[in-house]
């Protein structure tokens, strides 16, 4: 598995796949199951971090392109004063 968010879509659809595939046995799709809920709780905290990432980009008035914003460096070593006004929304 690689890092990115499609393929993480990838990967959820393979598991959409098996788990309508009709030739399953019980014992099988209870594995397919068990292994689909895991995965997914996974891809729910991974999507949420990506949520998190393009907040503080957006914030901070930087690109979020696959990668953490790089936050802006300040000259006393704090971490400089977002570009816009945080509101409570925007880390909700």
């Amino acid at each position: 598995m690689k890092n990115k968010l499609t393929d993480l879509q990838n990967h959820l659809f393979e598991l959409m796949e098996k788990l309508s595939d009709d030739d399953l046995v019980e014992e099988a799709l209870d594995s397919e199951i068990k292994r689909s809920q895991a995965f997914s709780g996974l891809a729910m905290i991974a999507v949420k971090n990506a949520e998190l990432i393009a907040k503080l980009a957006d914030v901070y008035g930087y690109p979020a392109v696959g990668e953490l914003p790089l936050l802006p460096p300040s000259p006393d070593g704090v971490l400089a004063p977002p570009k816009k006004k945080l509101l409570r929304d925007d880390y909700e």
